[in-house]
C-alpha cells in the first residue's frame, strides 16, 4: 500500500511538479491596504512648495459619480514643486467652492511631492472629485483621480502616499513598459506574484503593485522587515533588478538637486536630435510614441552625448526617457 502511494505521489509531482516548484504564494491580498507596511513615511522628503488656484474652466473628468465626464467649472490649481516642475490638480465644482476644493488639494500636494521626481514630472494632472470610490488611473491619458471620501480614508490609516504612488505609476511610466521585453521577461523569469492582486492582473496591476515594494526596498533599505526583503529577494529578483533602474537612493527626492537633467536639441526636430546631460549619459534610452511603442533603444555607454535619428518614423510626439535623470522629455518631430 505504501508503495502505491509513493507511486500516485511521484506521478502527481512529475504532472503537478512545474506548479509547486513555481513559487510560494503571493505575500498580501494587494500591496496598499492590506497590510500594515507604511512603504511611504509622513516625514520622508517633500519636494511639493507650494499651490496656486488659477482659476475654473471646462476639463474632462472621467469618474464623476453623478453624472458625464465633462465639468463645466473645474476648480483648478497648480502644485508646484522644489525641481520648477507643476501638475495641475483638477476639483470637481461639486465641491462647491474654491475653499472646499483647494482643502483636497492640498491634502494631496504634499504626497505628490513625495514621489520620485521623473514619475511624478510624467503624469499629466490629477483629478480629484467628491465621494468615496476607490482611486483609478488612465494609463494613455497619464492622469489618475481620487475621492475626497477615500482621501480622508486613507489619511487615517496612512495609506494616502501608498496610494499616489500606485495611481502614478499607472499615470506615469507603465504605457512605456507593460509590453517592453525588459518588464515581461522579468515576469516569466520570476517565479511568483507579490500580491493576489497583481496576479489576478498581470497585465495592468502587477507593475504598480510590485513597484510599491521595489521602491521600498531599494530607496529605503531596512524600511521592510527583514522576512519581506528575503521575500523579494528569493521570489521576485528580476522585478526587482528591473525597477533598480527607477528607484534607488539615487531617485529619493532628497537627491532631486544631484540627478543630471536630460537635454533634447533641436526640440522641434527634423529627424535627427542630440540628447545629452550635465554629466554623462549611462543606462538604457527609450523613445517611445504617444502609443506606448517603443521605436527606438540604445545604450548611452557613458557619452557626454548621444545624436538620435528617427527620421524613418512619422511625425508626431515621442517621448525620450532614461532612468536616473530628472525628468522624461517630449519630443516634437
Amino acid at each position: 500500500m505504501k508503495e502505491l502511494i509513493f507511486y500516485i505521489s511521484g506521478l502527481l509531482f512529475i504532472l503537478f511538479g512545474v506548479q509547486e516548484i513555481k513559487g510560494q504564494p503571493p505575500l498580501f491580498p494587494n500591496s496598499v491596504v492590506s497590510n500594515n507596511i507604511d512603504f511611504i513615511l509622513e516625514t520622508d522628503p517633500d519636494s511639493f512648495t507650494e499651490l496656486r488656484f488659477s482659476g475654473a474652466g471646462v476639463k474632462e473628468m472621467p469618474g464623476n459619480p453623478d453624472g458625464g465626464p465633462l465639468n463645466s467649472f473645474a476648480y483648478i490649481f497648480e502644485a508646484k514643486f522644489a525641481d520648477g516642475e507643476m501638475i495641475e490638480i483638477w476639483c470637481h465644482n461639486s465641491f462647491g467652492s474654491e475653499t472646499a476644493a483647494q482643502e483636497y488639494a492640498e491634502k494631496l500636494g504634499p504626497r505628490l511631492g513625495k514621489l520620485p521626481a521623473f514619475q511624478r514630472n510624467m503624469v499629466k494632472h490629477v483629478v480629484i472629485h467628491k465621494g468615496d470610490d476607490g482611486a483609478f488611473a488612465e494609463i494613455e491619458g497619464q492622469f489618475f483621480i481620487l475621492y475626497s471620501d477615500n482621501m480622508d480614508k486613507r489619511i487615517s490609516t496612512n495609506d494616502l502616499e501608498e496610494t499616489v504612488f500606485h495611481e502614478s505609476v499607472h499615470a506615469s511610466y507603465q504605457f512605456m513598459y507593460q509590453n517592453h521585453p525588459e518588464w515581461t521577461g522579468a515576469q516569466d523569469a520570476d517565479s511568483t506574484f507579490v500580491t493576489v492582486y497583481a496576479q489576478d492582473n498581470s497585465f495592468v496591476e502587477d507593475i504598480a503593485e510590485s513597484a510599491l515594494f521595489a521602491y521600498a526596498y531599494l530607496t529605503y533599505p531596512g524600511r521592510l522587515s527583514p522576512d519581506i526583503e528575503t521575500w523579494l529577494e528569493e521570489n521576485i529578483p528580476n522585478r526587482i533588478e528591473f525597477f533598480r533602474a527607477f528607484y534607488s537612493a539615487a531617485t529619493n527626492v532628497k537627491e532631486i538637486e544631484k540627478q543630471p537633467a536630460l537635454t533634447v536639441s533641436p526640440n522641434p526636430t527634423n529627424g535627427t536630435f542630440t540628447l545629452q546631460a550635465d554629466d554623462k549619459l549611462k543606462g538604457l534610452i527609450t523613445v517611445f510614441a504617444l502609443d506606448g511603442t517603443l521605436v527606438k533603444s540604445l545604450n548611452a555607454l557613458n557619452a557626454q552625448k548621444i545624436d538620435i535619428d528617427l527620421s524613418e518614423f512619422k511625425n508626431g510626439l515621442y517621448i525620450i526617457s532614461l532612468p536616473g535623470y530628472k525628468e522624461a522629455k517630449v519630443l516634437k518631430f
